[in-house]
């Protein structure tokens, strides 16, 4: 009888990044909800959820008329549309002064892929407003993308990529105190000058996209390694909920039809 060697467990691994094209997922995949923090949220909040990494916060006018961050919830008269499990993180900046200002950001945790940066990947976050005539909002992804609404001016959204100019986005005011759902897929070639993007905007209750847009960005300079929200001077109270990161579905498939395949291969030389 012939005798064939067995294959290791690690050969299955390369094997697998070989049949999938070598789409190895970077970020750690991570979700988290505000329904997390009932009871405990806070300026300084416990990291829950999973995948990501510690919250970093800053309060920028603790004295009146204040800015800061509170548990939104359903029996609340100003619940949000972007509740999920009965909860959204609120935010308030009041600064009639100027100087109001709130940020809460979140590191990526560095995945299979050896890097925190998206790659075959989405992340996805809620975003909601019950006012918002003056001040801004800005939901940065790392430091290749930077998604912005100034009250008192255009009724748009602008998207600036790679530290650009920002364009247009044509998601209202109405729009966002409805609720919407911010995606971002990135996919390769990794840290390149021109690694590929999908933005989508969509209702955060579910439905038709209210807008995509697609293109390239220098992921050899810019990162897509975490996420910052930021409520600058506002008029009323913002939102924001369930962060995620999830593979592409494309990336998710590969991957298994790849594992099958492998796995194939490794009980074959076993019985041999």
């Amino acid at each position: 009888m012939k005798t064939v060697p067995a294959i290791k467990l690690s050969a299955v691994i390369v094997v697998v990044l070989g049949l999938t094209g070598g789409k190895a997922l970077a970020a750690a995949a991570a979700s988290d909800t505000a329904a997390n923090y009932v009871g405990t949220w806070s300026t300084t909040p416990a990291n829950l959820g999973s995948g990501f990494g510690a919250w970093n916060t800053t309060n920028n006018n603790a004295n009146p008329p204040y800015a800061g961050t509170y548990l939104d919830q359903t029996s609340y008269n100003n619940s949000d549309a972007v509740l999920s499990g009965g909860y959204a993180w609120g935010t308030y900046a009041n600064g009639g002064n100027g100087n109001g200002l709130f940020y809460m950001n979140r590191a990526f945790n560095i995945g299979a892929g050896g890097t925190a940066n998206l790659f075959n990947q989405t992340f996805s976050i809620g975003l909601g407003s019950k006012s918002l005539t003056s001040g801004s909002i800005t939901l940065n992804i790392g430091t290749a993308f930077s998604l912005g609404y100034t009250g008192g001016g255009p009724d748009n959204f602008t998207l600036s990529v790679d530290g650009g100019a920002g364009s247009l986005v044509p998601v209202t005011a109405a729009q966002l105190n409805a609720g919407i759902l911010v995606s971002l897929a990135v996919s390769g070639p990794v840290n390149s000058t021109s690694e590929g993007y999908g933005l989508t905007i969509s209702p955060f209750a579910g439905g038709s996209p209210l807008y995509t847009t697609s293109g390239t960005f220098n992921s050899s300079a810019y990162t897509t390694s975490s996420f910052s929200f930021t409520d600058f001077n506002t008029s009323g109270d913002q939102f924001v909920n369930n962060p995620t990161i999830t593979p592409e579905p494309s990336s998710l498939s590969l991957l298994g039809l790849g594992a099958l395949g492998a796995l194939g291969m490794y009980r074959r030389s076993r019985k041999e």
